[in-house]
């Protein structure tokens, strides 16, 4: 092709037709910048193909990792209420005069009191788009406002978790073992269906129960365990309808993508 231009330009000068030849010299040059044009055009369609993939598929991690979170939130969530609930009955024993409770039922109900529910998970795919700074990878405005908002929103109820977990080693177990066995109670601990502290044996340490419900110190610690548990409730309550509504964002991003 390169030879069969050249041949028209030499035979152009050969003839003295100086102004075909500028004009047949333009052309070609028209058409180099055309096929040079037309070239960066398909290599810009290519790297936007490949940047709509890699987006596609970040996409569908997100939305795996989200997925993920409202599960451990619920899960969290559960555990929360069920040490709620323990402390209402506490409240209740606190304030009668004799309780109909076994030593060993006592010990399952505090057991219920030494659980932690704490959000460990963490979004991979974000940490990877946040550190290699490829968020601007999505291309919805929407989404990525909510993605770049997600980690402070999680951060906030996380440091009511730490709250609610000093509360048990700083004020529960000091309190407790001047009434009662921790022992016995960390071996009726069951926290997803398994037995954490399975020892055969009970403590012979002496047991008082009524000498615990009648220390006022005990229902300040209660109501020092229950409230950060109610506010991290509420709280995960709203990110697990955030975390909802980026999944609805992110499904439709897919489906427009597709």
């Amino acid at each position: 092709m390169i030879k069969f231009f050249r041949k028209i330009r030499q035979k152009l000068l050969t003839e003295n037709k100086f102004g075909k030849y500028l004009t047949y010299a333009i052309g070609e040059i028209v058409l180099v910048v055309i096929g040079i044009l037309i070239a960066l055009q398909i290599n810009n369609w290519n790297e936007e193909r490949k940047q709509t993939i890699e987006e596609r598929e970040t996409l569908k991690n997100i939305k795996s990792d989200f997925e993920n979170t409202i599960i451990e939130f619920e899960e969290n969530n559960n555990f929360r209420k069920r040490i709620i609930s323990t402390t209402k009955v506490f409240y209740n024993l606190i304030h009668i005069e004799q309780n109909d409770y076994s030593n060993r039922q006592l010990d399952s109900l505090m057991a219920n009191l030494f659980i932690n529910p704490t959000y460990n998970g963490q979004s991979e795919t974000l940490n990877i788009l946040f550190n290699s700074g490829k968020i601007n990878i999505i291309s919805n405005d929407s989404i990525k406002n909510a993605l770049v908002l997600w980690p402070q929103q999680v951060e906030d109820m996380t440091e009511d978790e730490i709250y609610s977990s000093n509360i048990i080693y700083k004020d529960l177990y000091p309190l407790l073992k001047r009434y009662v066995s921790i022992y016995n109670i960390n071996n009726s601990i069951n926290y997803k269906g398994l037995t954490l502290f399975n020892n055969p044996t009970q403590s012979t340490t002496p047991i008082d129960y009524n000498g615990l419900f009648k220390d006022r110190e005990f229902e300040g610690t209660l109501s020092s365990r229950e409230l950060p548990l109610s506010v991290s409730l509420i709280q995960t309550n709203e990110l697990i309808e955030i975390a909802k509504k980026i999944i609805r964002l992110i499904e439709d991003e897919i489906s427009d993508k597709k």
